[in-house]
């Protein structure tokens, strides 16, 4: 079916959403070694998702149609008006995944729809999310942590996701509450920082974020003593580096939730309304401890804070 095709499959804007996609890009793949699979990436940010992704043979971002060469066939792996009208141009049969079904997480919704595709009885890859860095990815990671005068070898580094991609559309209005339904509040993440500062001054908090969170770092870093500031510092290969640094990472259901999850750092996920069930980590992590509350403002930070002595003492 695929064997010496060229395919081109579309994916989204968010990292998230396109980290999703990986395992089931893997799984054609693997199955077909022979296919020559491109991605139209609808931004810069999911281009980094697939950087030195060996699965992929190019990726474009956002280009126009008459740049792109002919397909034997596109694949509408992330639903989507966009991913619909790019694939529609170029006059080539496909195949679109259907509607989000709000039963089956957005990674496993994909794996089915490939593995049914290509006639699979089994699914017959490992369904990890996929992400390359290289060695200049971790020596920028080390170059920051020095710049920030870090000892790699006595501090214990916690990763937190202080943002999330939906607060760059609401920057002005997020930046005068300082509070977002898809994130933990602000204040709950000063208090954090000071109550771990107090249990062991040999903890650093590494946030994260991207540039509409810089505001937000620059206010934590003069609240605690323990900031080691990342956001807006790194590309999406550079933070899967980041995880490799840390003892543990805290983050609400966002991108760098699910990067993460490719690393299989400790994981503290937090999620107030989103869909666990949809977007929430992915697969079965080893260590992994959800705090589910019924907003993101109702988890405490003290719930959090045990959580973190818990598992430093494992």
């Amino acid at each position: 079916m695929f064997e010496n095709k060229r395919v081109v499959m579309v994916t989204p804007e968010r990292l998230g959403d396109t980290l999703m996609c990986t395992p089931a890009i893997h799984l054609l793949k693997e199955a077909y070694p022979s296919v020559k699979i491109d991605i139209i990436a609808l931004s810069l940010l999911s281009a980094e998702v697939l950087k030195n992704n060996p699965d992929v043979d190019h990726v474009f971002v956002r280009p126009e149609l008459a740049t792109l060469p002919s397909y034997d066939r596109g694949i509408n792996i992330h639903n989507g008006p966009e991913a619909q009208h790019y694939l529609n141009a170029l006059n080539a049969p496909l195949d679109t995944i259907g509607a989000n079904d709000p039963h089956i997480h957005q990674a496993e919704q994909a794996m089915l729809f490939m593995q049914k595709l290509l006639s699979l009885a089994t699914c017959s890859v490992e369904k990890n999310y996929r992400l390359f860095p290289n060695a200049e990815d971790y020596a920028h990671v080390e170059t920051i942590f020095k710049l920030q005068k870090v000892d790699l070898k006595k501090d214990i580094l916690l990763g937190c996701q202080i943002g999330c991609h939906s607060i760059a559309k609401k920057r002005f209005a997020f930046l005068k509450k300082l509070s977002h339904p898809k994130i933990w509040p602000f204040e709950h993440i000063v208090m954090l920082a000071q109550k771990l500062h107090a249990y062991n001054p040999q903890i650093k908090l590494v946030v994260t974020g991207s540039n509409s969170e810089k505001v937000l770092g620059k206010k934590l870093e003069k609240s605690a003593p323990n900031i080691v500031n990342f956001i807006d510092q790194t590309t999406v290969p550079q933070l899967y580096s980041l995880m490799k640094y840390l003892n543990l990472f805290i983050s609400p259901d966002t991108g760098l939730m699910h990067v993460a999850c490719a690393s299989n750092v400790p994981l503290i996920a937090l999620f107030g309304h989103t869909s666990l069930t949809r977007t929430g980590p992915y697969p079965k992590l080893k260590d992994l401890t959800l705090i589910q509350g019924p907003s993101m403002a109702a988890i405490t930070v003290d719930e959090v804070f045990q959580a973190v002595v818990n598992k430093l003492a494992r």
